[in-house]
């Protein structure tokens, strides 16, 4: 039997239990202001809330995961949403034409990991009286100009389980007191036992089959897709046994080094903004875009590569046609894979195999860049 199926979300190496604790947690962690819960949306909840936002408006960008969303809503804000540039970024005349008596903030999203000039934004809203709100939930680790993203806003979020293999668990900070969580916390061992047969199924033929079947989602359903849950709940106690030991210094390298990789052999299919890794990015993922979602999600899952199908569904109260471009991308964009537990094997496997689903069955995989060696 071959080895098991190669996903986005981070492994779990069993050794982690034993790993020392660092004492030195990177931001938010350790700051006197961050409140700690399951889900990053849980934390968007309770700083819109915290800050007086609602019932204003909130600048929300069309390109949105949609939990966000359904967030500001509960909190009691309504959202206008914005097209951005063609690279994602917000663009000021256009925020600027849709401010009005009941806009309080703009929601600043770091894709994929890829920071936004969160210092030029702060300054934007200092200027006409709003309040940032920085989504760093795929960008935990990421830097802009070397200050940590996130550090920026009157209120942030970090999904941390995108990061690094716990079960789940966010951070959030805010200029205001945010609400502690319930205290204790769920086993999740269930969502622990998936990331450890990831992390096994990648090298133990005979438990590649279990971690496949662990690794199987349900169908997405967006009518639960974006509910934030129990908003009480704090990270599970695996999140907290696991996190500090997990936070491994080379994380940053690591998955830089192999986002550079897949842009060596991927990089044609690769959309921008993220179509060059840019200075300060911790990537979550590695998109790239095909007319043939579909048909590629299916090639690429033949060949044990368990790509995500990015952001395909807005939430419900976006007027999808007024942003063809947001359309676009979410019809468009396959996420691969790019995680520091992948080793060289796996990124060679997930090339070709992109290469296949893409349409380059010609092209051959030897890159330049390859990542430095390392133990897990």
């Amino acid at each position: 039997m071959s080895v098991g199926a190669l996903g986005v979300w981070p492994t779990l190496p069993p050794v982690a239990y034993l790993r020392r604790p660092r004492r030195q947690a990177p931001f938010p962690l350790g700051q006197p202001s961050c409140v700690l819960y399951s889900r990053a949306r849980q934390g968007l909840v309770h700083g819109v809330r915290a800050l007086g936002i609602a019932p204003g408006e909130i600048l929300v960008p069309a390109y949105h995961h949609g939990a966000e969303v359904e967030a500001f809503e509960l909190a009691g804000a309504s959202c206008r949403f914005y097209a951005g540039t063609a690279d994602l970024a917000p663009d000021e005349a256009e925020l600027e034409a849709a401010l009005s008596p009941r806009t309080r903030a703009l929601h600043l999203i770091h894709n994929l990991g890829f920071p936004q000039d969160a210092a030029h934004w702060a300054a934007w809203c200092r200027r006409h009286g709003l309040l940032l709100i920085e989504d760093g939930a795929p960008a935990w680790l990421s830097t802009v100009d070397g200050a940590a993203a996130g550090s920026f806003g009157d209120l942030s979020v970090f999904s941390l389980y995108k990061t690094v293999g716990v079960p789940d668990g966010a951070a959030a900070i805010c200029t205001a007191p945010l609400p502690a969580p319930r205290p204790g916390g769920a086993l999740r061992l269930a969502a622990t036992a998936k990331r450890h047969l990831a992390w096994l199924g990648q090298r133990v033929p005979a438990v590649a089959r279990a971690a496949e079947i662990a690794r199987r989602d349900h169908p997405f359903d967006h009518r639960h897709a974006f509910e934030p849950g129990d908003l009480a709940a704090g990270p599970s106690l695996a999140a907290r046994l696991l996190l500090p030991r997990l936070l491994d210094p080379r994380i940053v390298e690591r998955r830089r080094a192999n986002y550079e990789y897949l842009l060596a052999a991927v990089g044609a299919h690769v959309p921008p903004p993220f179509d060059r890794l840019a200075e300060g990015a911790v990537p979550w993922v590695f998109p790239v875009v095909t007319k043939r979602k579909p048909g590629v999600l299916a090639s690429l899952a033949a060949d044990r590569v368990s790509a995500m199908d990015l952001w395909s569904v807005p939430h419900r109260s976006l007027a999808v046609e007024r942003f063809p471009a947001a359309a676009e991308r979410r019809a468009s964009t396959v996420a691969l894979p790019v995680h520091q537990g992948l080793r060289l094997e796996d990124l060679e496997r997930i090339a070709a195999a992109a290469l296949r689903a893409l349409g380059d069955e010609t092209t051959e995989v030897s890159p330049n860049v390859r990542p430095a060696s390392w133990s897990s």
